[in-house]
């Protein structure tokens, strides 16, 4: 009988971890020894993870158990359709706890803003989109609308000062349609061509909640851009 599993990263993580270690007894140790073993830890401790985000009261023997079970190949203790409806339901769990994760991130995020803006009677507050912005030099030229293709370069930076991108002073300029990154993309719509922008964007326009572990940027972390933006490109 086939099953759908939404869940093929976690389902990967328990299978990783289960094929390097023994989950016969509650008190086994673990030693990393091997690369094979760190990754195989660090998935299942994703999975772990994963599963405490949701919420959901869940039986960690009864997890293991199944696991075991099904990679020894034998009979599952469920029907199809009692295991479609609770991954449903998890699933559902899952989505309402993110949800309720981002919506706390979102305010604590504002409200961070919001001081950093009292110190700054530069930084001003983009009301539809809640990303902070000040200008360091207007341009006169006009604003780019949402699917044109522009001509700019930008430096993208934590709030402490860190820069995890920058394209100034590399070999050449961006040239992308204005919507294809996110926060930026948006950002880009509130400038005039010619202008220098600073923008403050929260992690829901930019990173998100997972952040990104090659640029070093932390989940629900701020970021801050300065885009300089040269011109409107006609099709």
């Amino acid at each position: 009988m086939k099953r759908n599993n939404v869940f093929l990263s976690l389902a990967l993580a328990v299978t990783l971890l289960f094929s390097a270690t023994s989950c016969n007894s509650q008190e086994s140790k673990v030693e990393l020894k091997t690369t094979s073993d760190t990754m195989s830890w660090v998935l299942g401790e994703n999975f772990a993870r994963g599963l405490m985000q949701s919420n959901v009261e869940l039986n960690k023997m009864v997890i293991l158990k199944a696991v075991e079970t099904i990679l020894d190949g034998k009979e599952s203790m469920v029907d199809n359709v009692t295991y479609q409806k609770h991954l449903d339901n998890f699933s559902a769990a899952m989505f309402l706890a993110q949800q309720e994760k981002s919506k706390e991130a979102y305010a604590k995020q504002q409200q961070q803003l919001k001081e950093l803006a009292q110190g700054d009677p530069q930084m001003k507050l983009d009301e539809r989109s809640g990303i902070y912005y000040k200008v360091v030099k207007e341009g006169k030229g006009p604003k780019a609308p949402e699917n044109m293709r522009v001509r700019f370069n930008y430096e993208g930076r934590l709030l402490d000062g860190t820069v995890f991108d920058n394209s100034f002073g590399t070999s050449g300029i961006i040239n992308l349609p204005v919507n294809v990154m996110q926060g930026v993309g948006y950002a880009l719509t509130l400038m005039n061509a010619g202008s220098r922008y600073i923008f403050y964007i929260p992690s829901h326009l930019a990173f998100g909640a997972n952040g990104s572990p090659e640029l070093n940027i932390p989940g629900d972390a701020i970021v801050v851009y300065e885009i300089e933006l040269y011109e409107i490109l006609k099709d």
